[in-house]
């Protein structure tokens, strides 16, 4: 573990009072562990319609067990046009706004994300609207990668979650819908449940196709004699016409 990067993660939050914008993954929740250091915390989670509802029990429980001061906010990003077709900025931009006006509300100092030191090598709309928003990502300003999270989550006694993303991503073709969100979550959690998958795993959908991406590692178990039939089956009673299977990861 790189001591010298934690020790200046640490002292960041010192005499600060912190919003975390929370989504309970791996980095956003290392972010608001360290940010407990500080005078004052508070986690906010905005429920916009693209969180899965696995992803936001999970940030739930486990702003509970930290102890953390956590607020959930519903919006429905999903009636903004906008952001439905410009969704990963609009989206960031609507939420840091929210995440702005509670900072004003309660005379916090600053906002922070999870985001990360590779993040930024990334095209990611959304950042830019955190960035004219004034939200700070402290684990990228001290270059803080990937492993380093992982090394000082162990450290601090955190779990290690599957990795959780915005559900939207799962739809490929516009406009996204509740609906077609659904069908990529109720087909990911059958399969999770059906088979142990401990790599990467996304059901994708494009228009009425699932795609199941799955790395070589977890390749096999949907390989099993009428395991993927079964899945056929179940998917198509969710409303998709055609299963595919993706072996192209590594």
């Amino acid at each position: 573990m790189d001591k010298e990067k934690f020790k200046d993660i640490k002292n960041f939050f010192r005499g600060k009072k912190v919003i975390v914008s929370y989504s309970g993954g791996i980095d956003s929740t290392l972010v608001a562990k360290l940010a407990q250091n500080g005078d004052e915390c508070v986690a906010v989670t905005i429920d916009n319609g693209f969180f899965s509802k696995s992803a936001l029990k999970y940030a739930e429980k486990k702003a509970k067990l930290m102890n953390l001061k956590h607020v959930v906010i519903d919006v429905n990003q999903l009636d903004e046009n906008a952001c439905v077709e410009n969704r990963c900025y609009e989206c960031k931009k609507i939420m840091a706004k929210i995440l702005t006006e509670i900072k004003d509300q309660l005379e916090y100092d600053i906002i922070v994300d999870g985001t990360i030191y590779e993040d930024l090598v990334e095209d990611r709309p959304g950042l830019d609207a955190y960035r004219e928003y004034g939200v700070v990502s402290p684990l990228a300003d001290n270059k803080i990668t990937k492993d380093d999270v992982k090394e000082f989550s162990y450290y601090l006694g955190l779990d290690i979650p599957k990795k959780e993303t915005c559900i939207a991503t799962r739809v490929l073709d516009t406009p996204i819908t509740k609906e077609k969100m659904q069908m990529s979550e109720l087909a990911e959690d059958f399969i999770m449940n059906l088979l142990d998958i401990t790599g990467y795993f996304r059901v994708r959908t494009l228009k009425d196709i699932a795609i199941i991406e799955v790395s070589n590692k977890d390749a096999q178990k949907f390989l099993k004699t009428n395991i993927f039939e079964e899945i056929d089956t179940k998917l198509k009673e969710l409303g998709y016409h055609r299963v595919m299977l993706d072996l192209s990861l590594k």
